[in-house]
């Protein structure tokens, strides 16, 4: 009856995030985890939706004190996670989100001397589980976000670590693309990137497809949708 019980809660939990009714679905998971019921199963779920909470609060300035703590709250969810299971490919995707985003937030130096361990989760994300788009996905921006930054950048950054991870948009458009084939049109943003990816890479008929896609959603969700369609459509003007 307990087994019953627990997997019926994940089972709503999970429907309330299909919904992106985050905010339900954290307070179901977080009376879970006060009970210590299914830890891994509770904590890589409170992982997810922290994370979908905080996107929900980075277009608005005023509440930069709210998204760290989302952040630091969902980094201590994370780190139990991987402690648990550290052969779980869910572990490591979002123990790399969430430094990511911490190490950002403690400074240039902290994100500059943890692009090497972000870039170890991800691609070990992606080696535990390949049928997952979303940590392709978010391996495709890593690349993308390295490889655009100008020569001066990448010089500075070389005065805090020599370890910075070489990158390129063929990288990055390599990853997108894995994502699309395994989940067509699962994700506006990596429709956006797809479409800034090939730009880089100066082919600009396969840029306009997906920018396109991500400009013409018809009902996005999310903060994270309503941005790859506004920076799409920028993009989109100026070709």
């Amino acid at each position: 009856m307990a087994a019953a019980q627990q997997e019926s809660g994940y089972q709503e939990a999970d429907q309330l995030f299909g919904e992106y009714k985050f905010k339900e679905a954290y307070d179901l998971l977080k009376a879970k985890h006060t009970k210590q019921d299914g830890e891994f199963e509770t904590l890589w779920r409170l992982c997810r939706v922290v994370y979908s909470l905080s996107r929900e609060l980075v277009p608005d300035p005023s509440k930069a004190k709210q998204f760290e703590a989302c952040i630091f709250e969902g980094y201590g969810y994370a780190s139990r996670t991987l402690e648990l299971a550290p052969e779980a490919s869910v572990s490591h995707k979002y123990y790399a989100i969430f430094l990511a985003e911490k190490s950002g937030i403690e400074g240039l130096r902290q994100r500059v001397l943890q692009l090497s361990t972000i870039l170890a989760h991800l691609t070990r994300a992606t080696e535990l589980d390949e049928t997952e788009p979303f940590a392709w996905f978010l391996l495709g921006r890593f690349y993308y976000k390295l490889a655009s930054l100008p020569w001066f950048q990448k010089k500075f950054i070389h005065t805090f670590t020599t370890d910075i991870p070489n990158a390129t948009f063929d990288d990055a458009l390599r990853c997108f693309i894995k994502a699309e084939q395994l989940a067509a049109n699962f994700l506006p943003l990596n429709h956006l990137l797809l479409g800034e990816a090939y730009l880089s890479l100066k082919d600009e008929k396969n840029a306009r497809v997906y920018l396109e896609l991500a400009a013409n959603q018809t009902a996005p969700r999310t903060a994270d949708d309503l941005e790859a369609q506004r920076e799409a459509k920028t993009i989109l003007r100026k070709l």
